[in-house]
């Protein structure tokens, strides 16, 4: 966190330093791995989890990957050793390959995880629909995206979700409708994918000859792409706004440099719009003669706001088919 900037994010979407934002770390807690970053699986162990998940990664588009594995003893060290890789690595996604034996424990440290360094994870959890719902049950988090798989071994659905979004440029995709190269559907009925559903748990599915993810929510019932569209603007916003702070000799109380804190907002704003993320936006500064006096003796800017409207996404359609003679 900045000390000289501080962002306040309102998140106003719902109901329903970092810089690599496209970047993907791989975590196995079945075996022993260094961490590395690859372009291709070669490095990996023929026949291992690790192998398989990297693999449906680079088949569904992505392109650089950091992996690392830890055999996990105890629960706290998947906690531990996620923080231990991040100190010397950037990466924003989180895909985590964990045995079946005790998922909510491994699910609830990649939570705190994530949560605690604004970062995005997408797990793969086995088991039968209820299963899975009972270890996401006491869960509620919108940085963790779960993909059910209905077999006991893993598919590697989060690593293939990954290689599908995270290389896009955020805010320009969603999670949902996304045909996934190599992957069979998560194999539950459809019975089962509704109450997958009314949990914020993703799955794979066939619909109309084609394999697809439904729908890419969090689960707190937000949307991976919004959570990962926020953390986007937060971070960019934050790095404008320094620089220009740090690039300036100083940026006094009048309009004339008030305006250049607006310029400074209104450049990631377009960007944003170029990049499909924001359909409008409004950058918002106090008006100088409104500013109160100890705020100037103080050489705090209170009142910025940077209000965006996001572009939204249809997943999907109604249609009323009228058919007459």
């Amino acid at each position: 966190m900045g000390r000289i900037v501080t962002v306040t994010v309102v998140d106003l979407t719902r109901p329903i330093e970092q810089k690599g934002f496209k970047s993907v770390a791989l975590f196995d807690f079945t075996t022993e791995l260094a961490p590395m970053k690859i372009t291709d699986t070669s490095a990996l162990q023929p026949g291992s989890d690790i192998l398989k998940a990297a693999t449906a990664f680079f088949a569904n588009g992505g392109s650089d990957l950091l992996v690392a594995g830890k055999a996990v003893v105890s629960d706290l060290e998947v906690f531990d050793f996620l923080t231990l890789v991040a100190e010397t690595n950037d990466f924003y996604g989180v895909n985590v390959i964990i045995p079946k034996a005790n998922q909510l424990a491994y699910v609830e440290q990649v939570k705190l995880f994530v949560e605690g360094t604004q970062k995005l994870s997408v797990v793969e959890v086995n088991g039968l629909a209820t299963e899975v719902q009972t270890v996401v049950d006491t869960l509620n988090s919108d940085r963790v995206v779960v993909f059910a798989n209905a077999e006991d071994a893993i598919e590697g659905y989060g690593s293939a979700v990954s290689g599908i979004c995270f290389p896009q440029d955020e805010g320009s995709i969603t999670w949902g409708n996304k045909a996934v190269t190599g992957s069979p559907s998560s194999g539950y009925s459809p019975a089962d994918e509704d109450i997958l559903l009314a949990d914020n748990i993703n799955y794979v599915t066939e619909e109309k000859g084609l394999t697809i993810t439904q729908f890419g929510r969090t689960l707190s019932g937000s949307n991976a792409d919004v959570t990962r569209s926020k953390d986007w603007l937060n971070n960019r916003l934050a790095e404008n706004l320094t620089a220009t702070l740090v690039n300036s000799k100083k940026i006094a109380f009048t309009t004339i440099d008030l305006a250049k804190i607006v310029g400074a907002m209104d450049e990631v704003g377009l960007q944003a719009v170029t990049m499909g993320m924001l359909s409008e936006f409004i950058s918002i500064v106090p008006k100088v003669v409104d500013i109160p006096t100890n705020d100037k003796a103080n050489r705090v800017l209170r009142g910025v706001k940077f209000i965006a409207t996001l572009s939204g996404a249809v997943e999907t359609i109604e249609l009323e088919l009228q058919v007459r003679l």
